[in-house]
Formats: C-alpha cells, sequence, structure tokens
C-alpha cells in the first residue's frame, strides 16, 4: 500500500510537469527523438526484394535476425546471407509463382498473402528434441526456419522445410477471409485428439481415421490446412502411401475431405486444385536450373557477418551468438551424428563454421 501511494504521487508530479511544460508554440524536435533510427544504406539485394517483394506483393522479406522479430525464449541464429537471397529467388519463383500462375494474376498474392516472411538460419528446437518448422502470427508474418540448411537440390526436402509450412499457413488466411464449409467437413472424421495427436507417430495411427498427418488429427482447421498443404507438396508416391495405408474406411474419408476442398478453392477463389498442384510441383522442380544469386550481389557476400543485425557484427554479439549455437548443439548431440548417406560436408556438419569463417 505504501509503495502504491508513492507511485501515484510520483506520477501525478510528472503528469503536472507534463503539462505545465507544453506550449502551444513547441514543435517536435527530431534531434532530440531518445529512440531516433538510423537510415539503413540499401544493398543491392535489399533494391531486389523491394522490387519483387515489397513493390509486387507488398511483403517484407526479413533475413536478418533482429531481436523486435525473433523469438526470444528460443537460441536462434541468423541466416547467412547467401542463403537468404538464395531462399527469396526460390520462394518468389516457387511459391507466388505459382499462385500467379494459377490464378492469372499478380493481384490475388498482393491482396492475401501474409505481409511479413521472416528467415531464420537455424532450427527452432522444442524441449523435447523435436523442431518448430515454421510459425504464422495472425495471418500477417510467417517465419520460417533452417535456411542454413539450405537444399536447392532436393526439391521435397524444400517441399517438407519451407513450402509445407507456408501453403498451410496460407489456407488458414484463405479461411480467415472466406469460411469453409466446416458443419460438413468437421463431421467426417471422428477421433480430434487437440491435446494428445503427437502421439499418433506412424501412418497406421492416423490414416486409417481419415487424416493426412498426425498433426492434422489435432482439430478441423489444422485438418483442412494440412489437407490443403499435403495435396500441393506430396509427390505422388507419398500421397499414394498415405491412402494404401488408410485402407477403404480412412481412403474414403480422405477423398471427400480432398473433394470439399477443390469445391472450397475453386467456388470461393477460382483455383482448380489440380493445377495448382501441377505448377507449384513443376516450379519447384525448375529451382535447381534457377540463377539464384544474381551478378550485383556477389560483392556482398565476402563475409557472413554481412547478414546479421548491427548488434551482431560487434565482437560480444558476435561470440554470444557463436555460444548460443554450441550450446544448444550440446543439448542435442545426436543432431551431428552423420547417418547413412550423408558425408563431412553436409549441410549440417556446417552448422558451426558457417558463422564463422
Amino acid at each position: 500500500m505504501y509503495l502504491h501511494k508513492i507511485k501515484l504521487s510520483l506520477c501525478a508530479v510528472l503528469l503536472v510537469a507534463t503539462l505545465g511544460g507544453c506550449k502551444d508554440s513547441d514543435q517536435p524536435d527530431p534531434s532530440r527523438h531518445v529512440s531516433k533510427a538510423e537510415a539503413k544504406e540499401m544493398t543491392s539485394f535489399d533494391r531486389w526484394l523491394k522490387e519483387n517483394y515489397t513493390d509486387a506483393y507488398n511483403v517484407s522479406y526479413i533475413y536478418t535476425l533482429d531481436d523486435i522479430e525473433a523469438d526470444r525464449s528460443r537460441n536462434l541464429a541468423p541466416a547467412k546471407l547467401e542463403n537468404s537471397m538464395k531462399l527469396a529467388k526460390i520462394i518468389q519463383h516457387a511459391w507466388y509463382g505459382a499462385y500467379d500462375e494459377a490464378t492469372g494474376r499478380l493481384d490475388f498474392m498482393r491482396k492475401a498473402s501474409p505481409r511479413q516472411l521472416f528467415i531464420v538460419g537455424s532450427a527452432s528446437w522444442n524441449g523435447d528434441g523435436t523442431i518448430t518448422l515454421g510459425t504464422a502470427e495472425g495471418g500477417l508474418k510467417v517465419t520460417l526456419y533452417q535456411a542454413n540448411w539450405l537444399n536447392v537440390n532436393d526439391p521435397q526436402w524444400l517441399n517438407t522445410t519451407f513450402f509445407q509450412v507456408m501453403h498451410h499457413e496460407f489456407s488458414h488466411i484463405l479461411h480467415q477471409n472466406k469460411i469453409w464449409p466446416t458443419t460438413e467437413y468437421d463431421a467426417i472424421s471422428e477421433g480430434y485428439a487437440p491435446t494428445s495427436w503427437f502421439n499418433r507417430r506412424s501412418l497406421s495411427d492416423y490414416a486409417p481415421l481419415g487424416f493426412i498427418t498426425a498433426y492434422a488429427s489435432s482439430q478441423p482447421r489444422e485438418d483442412i490446412a494440412e489437407m490443403t498443404a499435403c495435396y500441393i507438396t506430396y509427390p505422388k508416391s507419398q500421397w499414394d502411401a498415405v491412402m494404401n495405408a488408410a485402407g477403404d474406411e480412412g481412403r474414403a474419408k480422405l477423398n471427400k475431405k480432398m473433394d470439399i476442398i477443390k469445391k472450397y478453392m475453386k467456388g470461393t477463389w477460382g483455383i482448380d486444385m489440380d493445377q495448382l498442384r501441377a505448377i507449384a510441383q513443376r516450379r519447384l522442380e525448375e529451382v535447381v536450373r534457377l540463377p539464384l544469386i544474381e551478378s550485383s550481389w556477389q560483392e556482398l557476400l565476402g563475409s557472413s557477418l554481412r547478414g546479421m543485425p548491427q548488434a551482431a557484427r560487434m565482437l560480444a554479439g558476435y561470440e554470444a551468438a557463436r555460444d548460443a549455437v554450441v550450446e544448444e548443439l550440446m543439448r542435442h548431440p545426436k543432431f551431428l551424428e552423420l547417418q547413412e548417406g550423408e558425408h563431412a560436408d553436409h549441410a549440417k556438419c556446417q552448422v558451426i563454421t558457417q558463422y564463422f569463417h
């Protein structure tokens, strides 16, 4: 109570002082602003992003690990600049380009896509040893992790790591704008398990129930988002594997869900799901032949530190980032064990050295 009275008295004094100090003739003085932001010099990569993301789609592509954007509860490492560049080109071609081609216009993605794409170099480790592939915040911001393990020669890895997440979150955005037939869709499957879906670890645990993934069995809104994303990104062999594991009853449920999704996407957004699927998978296969680094960007790649925020370029910030990565890897030593078919220059073997050469 005593401290509360002191706080109230102090607030009253400050209020009187503030009101007494204001005059009609007073004008803001920018030079005295305590948080005056320094203008950032745009690089050739920044200018390309402005033209191909901001101007084209009204989207901000954030590739530096600024504290205000990052999840401070996780030990995260910034994206390597070269990988940020390549990923920007890949997303432009394989995601934005796919919807542009399927709809026949640019304004669809300009109006509907998230406003921010935030690129993080490391994985986002969870307490149980799993990793979060991506997150979305209210349809406005999508965060993608593992940019420093980018493998442009493996389309399915790109799908699993980035595009399945993006198509999933984008479907949520579309559903928030125009609701899907919830009554009809939600009644198809029983057995939604919001708090224990992760215990369904194999196809035989969820496919016979009519779920395309274990996460789809968490709740109906995640079910339809997973169905949409998986239909677009799964190769035929993977889709068929789920259908075969589902059995007659599970397969009938999955096909019924897909029919609803196709009618919704076509009737509401004018998008043919079969056409979008073919376009998205073709464009992803084309990535390996794309010039992913513009000639004007080459001069920016002299140091891996150029892609880090200003604070991290300082010695203290640099060492702190290094220590955080090492500490996280020490907690998950099995991550660095080479598996069959991997070798010493495998992407994950470079998870520390890529920041500190």
